[in-house]
């Protein structure tokens, strides 16, 4: 067995504003991760630095052993009036190795929105003999809701084949709940957009949206007459089979390294349901008699593909690795990172390889992160979420949900400011 050296904990806090059972309970919460050995103590104060003591506020949860490093984490619950008088909270963790506190408050019900997650469906169940599947939408709220969960097919409602469960208290006093449908492959194959919409959140799916389809690049000769007429040569680089032109840059250049001003045209629909758009630039009728070489360059957004663990792994009960793929993309400047139920995961719980060519042909790269949890940690109700970002991706960063409940991910673009701190929201 491999030897650890000590190591003082991380701390971060957890938020939550609803309670378990009823609506008046004021709760927050704290995590103390990668310390060793496993000798912690996790108490709280107020504002006014008095000690919560009572032993039916504070509940500690048991230590968990992962990677060879230990988790604790803390829960606070009060009455709700007395806990928004009595905020901010701190958590101190002390430890042989050190002590850390962290400051905690619970902004309450309007700065914590529902957390929805679309999961698509598996091309695998196409292929039994109803041809149909299901999509999945998850979603977790701090209160319980009392928006109903709607479900939209290219935008109009409807309620044939929803499935919703009821909604079930989790930790820290949040609430999730599930709700299905079932989609045909003849309406998937066509196209069709559902949305899973509860109160202003949504999400929406679709084949195109999902699709890892391979784009075609065609570097396109100037014509004759332009050359003859306008004494230029005008370059085009056409792309297509695209899910979405949104992030594409397409860019000319000579062979000495040199860029051409490049100007790429508005999207057009494909019969297939897919985009294409073209790349031009434009340069002297000499250049191009001269025998010069011009290259035709497309920056791609990754494709993201979120992995559950292996049956054969989890069997074992001891690790689950949860491995997210981006391939197909360039630049091949990219980053990840990992999160459990929308807070950042710590650093060493995750690997991450450089990318490499796809082919030795190829102008695309591909790379992985693979994430490991306990079993338990898997076993729970936790949702992990892939975060990957890239110049190229809408808004530079996209993400890929997975969780034990559905074994499938979902795919959610994102906007959000990158912090150090374990508590940003996204």
């Amino acid at each position: 067995m491999a030897n650890f050296a000590p190591k003082s904990p991380g701390l971060f806090p957890l938020v939550s504003c609803g309670p378990v059972a009823t609506q008046d309970l004021y709760a927050v919460g704290c995590v103390a991760v990668g310390f060793l050995p496993d000798s912690l103590t996790l108490t709280w104060t107020d504002s006014s630095n008095a000690t919560v003591a009572a032993s039916d506020a504070v509940a500690t949860y048991p230590s968990v052993l992962a990677t060879g490093r230990y988790t604790a984490a803390s829960r606070l619950r009060l009455p709700l009036s007395e806990g928004k008088a009595r905020q901010p909270f701190y958590c101190r963790a002390t430890h042989p190795q050190g002590t850390r506190v962290v400051e905690v408050s619970n902004p309450g019900p309007s700065n914590q929105p529902l957390t929805l997650t679309l999961h698509p469906p598996s091309r695998d169940d196409f292929e039994g003999p109803y041809r149909n599947s299901t999509l999945l939408c998850q979603i977790r709220g701090a209160r319980h809701p009392t928006d109903t969960v709607r479900w939209l097919k290219n935008g109009v409602p409807f309620q044939n084949g929803v499935n919703t469960e009821n909604w079930v208290a989790g930790t820290l006093g949040s609430y999730v709940t599930n709700s299905r449908v079932g989609v045909t492959e003849a309406e998937w194959d066509a196209g069709t957009t559902y949305t899973c919409q509860v109160g202003e959140e949504l999400r929406n799916t679709s084949k195109a949206l999902e699709c890892g389809c391979k784009w075609k690049v065609t570097a396109v000769p100037p014509l004759f007459a332009d050359i003859f007429q306008a004494k230029v040569a005008k370059l085009t680089c056409k792309v297509a089979n695209m899910p979405t032109t949104e992030g594409l840059g397409v860019t000319w250049w000579k062979e000495n390294g040199e860029e051409l001003p490049t100007k790429t045209s508005p999207q057009v629909l494909q019969a297939n349901g897919l985009y294409s758009a073209e790349g031009v630039a434009t340069v002297c009728a000499d250049d191009w008699e001269k025998g010069e070489v011009f290259t035709c360059h497309n920056a791609k957004a990754p494709s993201i593909y979120v992995f559950p663990p292996a049956t054969e792994q989890l069997s074992q009960r001891e690790l689950a690795t949860v491995t997210c793929l981006a391939k197909g993309f360039n630049p091949p400047d990219i980053f990840f990172r990992w999160l459990r139920n929308g807070e950042p995961m710590p650093e060493p719980d995750y690997v991450t390889f450089p990318p490499i060519p796809e082919s030795q042909t190829s102008a695309s790269y591909v790379t992985y992160s693979v994430l490991t949890v306990t079993a338990q940690d898997w076993g729970a109700d936790n949702i992990f979420t892939c975060l990957v970002g890239h110049e190229q991706l809408p808004l530079q960063v996209a993400q890929k949900s997975v969780d034990k409940a559905s074994g499938k991910p979902t795919a959610v673009n994102v906007s959000l400011v990158l912090t150090d701190a374990a508590s940003a929201c996204y």
